[in-house]
This record gives structure tokens, sequence and C-alpha cells, in this order.
């Protein structure tokens, strides 16, 4: 990547950046899993500009809300703000910009679950408020990224949480809704858990996946698609 210069060819011909730190962009495409470290001892991998770049998503997006949906209450921007940054979101930007075909990884592709994607988007975004600053930095995150990905008019229709939709519906409609999640031995050895959710005793959705938590979401938006729930938040 280093020698090649197709990184940087990539970077202009995809995304239309000429970074003016190379080594920057270098680092925001480096997973920790290459184990590589700079003269001083210290590890060379996007982890930092991750976290750079979730904090300045985070106040790109709730300037972009309070001028966007000037009548909203606190509550509701805050909502429509979770729904922008969801780690779910986040990693399909992240998948659908392909940006796992461009970082250095130490392991195959397929043994990286899938906030990878939205790892490498939030360090990408950490380097751009480096190298371009607030203003540009702005300016290119919200146009390059943002726009052509988020539909602002109808963020109110996203489910955060499908797991919380279909236990409120089970409540306000007095169904017996029960989540059954236990560790699964089945042929595929990365996907540990399995959900089964029963109605009235009896067992409706299942879904399997890599955590308690996914499988449960999982489920959860089966039971949410099969029951036909318009979604309130």
């Amino acid at each position: 990547m280093e020698t090649s210069g197709i990184f940087f060819v990539q970077l202009k011909n995809n995304f239309g950046l000429k970074p003016k730190n190379k080594d920057l962009f270098q680092r925001a495409f480096t997973h920790r899993s290459m184990n590589l470290k700079d003269d001083s001892g210290n590890q060379i991998n996007f982890e930092r500009l991750e976290f750079l770049g979730d904090s300045f998503l985070n106040t790109l997006i709730t300037e972009h809300l309070f001028e966007y949906f000037p009548s909203a209450r606190e509550g509701e921007l805050s909502n429509l703000r979770a729904k922008i940054v969801s780690r779910d979101q986040l990693n399909q930007i992240g998948k659908k910009m392909g940006l796992i075909e461009m970082a250095e990884l130490g392991l195959n592709k397929k043994n990286f679950g899938e906030d990878i994607h939205g790892n490498l988007l939030e360090s990408l975004i950490g380097a751009i408020f480096i190298d371009k600053g607030y203003n540009k930095g702005k300016s290119y995150v919200m146009e390059k990224i943002i726009t052509p990905f988020v539909d602002m008019d109808t963020l109110d229709q996203l489910v955060l949480s499908y797991k919380s939709v279909v236990i409120e519906w089970s409540q306000k409609n007095r169904v017996d809704l029960k989540f059954k999640t236990k560790k699964d031995q089945g042929l595929d050895p990365d996907v540990n858990y399995c959900c089964i959710i029963l109605l009235n005793n009896k067992t409706f959705v299942k879904g399997r996946e890599i955590s308690k938590k996914k499988a449960e979401e999982k489920a959860a938006k089966r039971a949410y698609m099969a029951l036909k729930i318009k979604a309130t938040s």
C-alpha cells in the first residue's frame, strides 16, 4: 500500500480525496491485527482516529439536525441522531462505500464481523477532520457520506431497536411474548447464539448470530416484519 500508490489512487477515484497527510490516511485503514509499530514503539492502527471520528460525526449530526428540524424538541433530536450514528447504520454506510476493500488487515476479511465497516468509516472521518479542518471536513462528510446514504425525511421510519418495538407491541396488544436465547453449537463456528421468540408459548421466529444481543435483534426484526408492526419512533 505504501509503495504502490494504488491506495491513494483509490482514495481519489472512490472518494475524491487528495490528502495532505498521507500517513494519516494509511493509518485510518490499518487494523491492529497488522501488529505495526512506529519508531517509538507506538502501535499503528485506526483506533485513535476511530475515537476522533465518532466524536466529530456526532457533533456534525447534532448541528445538522438542529438546523434541519427547527421545530423538533430535544428528545426528538436525540432520537434522530441516535438513528443516524447507530452502529447498524454506520456499518451499512461503511459497507456500501467499500471501505474494507482498502483496509490493511492481518486476518482474512471473513474473520471480521459487521462492525469493521463502521469502525473504518469513523476512522476515515477522523482522518478527514485532521487533514481538512472543521469546516472543510464538515462539508465533505455531509456532502459525500451523510447525504448520499441517509434520508433525513424518512428517519422517523428507521427502527433503532427491533426488540424494544416488538416488546412494546406485545404489551399494547396484551400478547404473551418471550425471548429465549441460548448458546448454539451449530455447523457455523462463528454463530454462537440462537434466539427463539415465543408468542403465546408457541415458537414464532428464530435468529442465530455471533452474540446474544445480535441474535435477539435478528429474531426481533423477523418478528417485526412478520407481524407487520409500524414503528412509532
